[in-house]
């Protein structure tokens, strides 16, 4: 597994310093024209930092692969890079088909159990991560996630 080390989201801060209480969404667009991964690749989305509650994760391939493509979304140790639980939001989602995968129960597509009604973080050190189970050099995947601040 290869992890990137810059993150897609500017410096991966995008929660650190927004007000408790809101319900923030964070887009972002994993090109992978641009953005070549191999199969085992992990890029990061996002810190997560301490008292932060992940409700959904929603990913939309605008574009797809052409060939086999999966992803898992989840959270890894910021330390070791080591996985938590790395299709924690979401697991084997299509990106060679137009359509939309999201973490929480309903129509889109079938749910991933372990974060199904969300995730609270309590202690900084984690972030949220795409692994890509295939290579990708064509798919563009715009990933949405919302959170809420707690304190």
């Amino acid at each position: 597994m290869a992890v990137q080390t810059t993150y897609l989201k500017g410096d991966g801060n995008a929660l650190c310093n927004t007000d408790a209480g809101n319900l923030f969404t964070i887009p972002i667009t994993i090109n992978a024209a641009k953005t070549h991964v191999t199969s085992g690749d992990v890029l990061k989305l996002i810190n997560i930092p301490a008292n932060t509650l992940i409700t959904d994760v929603i990913a939309n391939v605008t574009t797809a692969e052409g060939a086999t493509l999966t992803i898992d979304i989840g959270d890894y140790t910021a330390s070791t890079d080591a996985a938590v639980d790395a299709d924690g939001f979401l697991d084997g989602a299509n990106g060679n088909s137009a359509a939309a995968s999201k973490t929480t129960d309903g129509t889109i597509a079938t749910p991933t159990p372990a974060y199904i009604k969300g995730k609270v973080y309590t202690a900084s050190g984690s972030y949220l991560g795409v692994l890509f189970n295939n290579a990708a050099a064509a798919a563009i995947i715009e990933i949405t996630i919302l959170a809420v601040k707690l304190r």
